[in-house]
């Protein structure tokens, strides 16, 4: 079947254990487009053809429950913190370290060990490469310069607040935002200016999802038990706006012109908002989104599902096209690449 034009809408889906996109579908997702995703319940970062939803591999990992990864500019290798507990609410010390995957060979590289620093969470990396590593238990941001070579952190720039779970970060990985589920703040964090003291700013109850405005100027914070999106003046560091959510908001996604995804953990759904932060469509979802991704180039997006799924949602129709069959709890999602 040929491939029509990648701004095509999907076509047809067939079955929940895999996609099966024909036509249009396959061209928007890619011929041979492959989304990489966190399946924590396995340990694991498995890979899947897009196009048709069939697993293609895997890369075992060592520990419990890694969660977050970033993959790098070029798609050569996966940065996989260990943070070693099911949830936020978990107790327990953690992982405390970084696994780093060869995307290429699909096969664990090696390991780098952030002993005394564990519940290793948020991951992220800048525009130069840089490598940002958010500790959990010691409310610590740990800096790799080049960590595919990496023996160990080559900074540590504590966070100013208690319990930093998620960040965003700069392109050019100069100012980083925790988001503090227990001292319920945002602090403003310069990982590569150590005699900047964090700026710290009240951002709800329990703030966990944020992301950046395409030019950095506002951050986007969903505070989840007080059902709230906060809108930050990063400069500033104050409120400029706050609108009511469905409730329960687990994650935030900005897109390039300015659109934002919501995924809706208690309603089960997820929310469409223009840049004028009004809900342009809410796609319902049988089970409740964890996680959020964007494909690259098309009007895609994947919300990782409880159940063991992934919906794909084409963002122009503002509706599910169908879902992809995976391995246990999957999370972070990412395409790789072309080439």
């Amino acid at each position: 079947m040929p491939l029509l034009d990648r701004r095509r809408c999907l076509a047809g889906l067939a079955g929940s254990a895999a996609l099966a996109l024909t036509g249009g579908a396959r061209a928007q997702a890619g011929a041979s487009d492959t989304l990489v995703v966190m399946e924590k319940g396995d340990h694991a970062l498995g890979f899947y053809e897009l196009a048709t939803g069939r697993r293609t591999g895997g890369v075992v990992l060592p520990g419990e429950y890694p969660h977050e990864f970033a993959l790098d500019g070029a798609g050569r290798f996966a940065f996989v913190g260990q943070y070693g507990a099911r949830s936020s609410t978990t107790p327990g010390p953690g992982g405390g370290t970084v696994h780093v995957v060869d995307i290429k060979a699909r096969a664990l590289a090696r390991s780098i060990a952030c002993d005394p620093f564990r519940r290793l969470h948020g991951v992220r990396l800048d525009g130069r490469g840089r490598l940002l590593v958010l500790s959990e238990d010691r409310d610590v941001l740990l800096g790799f310069d080049a960590p595919a070579e990496a023996e160990r952190p080559d900074r540590a720039v504590a966070t100013g607040g208690i319990k930093g779970h998620l960040f965003s970060l700069t392109r050019d990985g100069e100012t980083a935002f925790v988001a503090n589920l227990l001292s319920n703040t945002i602090t403003r964090v310069r990982p590569f200016d150590p005699a900047a003291a964090p700026k710290a700013v009240a951002a709800g109850r329990w703030p966990e999802g944020t992301a950046l405005s395409p030019d950095e100027r506002s951050l986007y914070v969903a505070a989840r038990r007080s059902g709230t999106l906060i809108v930050l003046d990063t400069e500033a560091m104050t409120a400029t706006r706050t609108v009511p959510t469905r409730g329960d908001v687990v994650r935030v996604d900005c897109g390039p012109d300015g659109d934002l995804i919501l995924a809706n953990y208690a309603d089960r759904s997820l929310s469409l908002l223009g840049p004028d932060l009004r809900e342009a469509a809410r796609i319902g979802l049988d089970a409740a989104p964890v996680a959020l991704a964007r494909h690259p180039s098309s009007p895609l997006a994947f919300a990782a599902l409880e159940g063991d799924r992934i919906a794909v949602i084409d963002l122009q129709a503002g509706r599910l096209q169908g879902t992809l069959a995976t391995g246990r709890e999957p999370d972070v999602m990412a395409v790789l690449p072309p080439g």
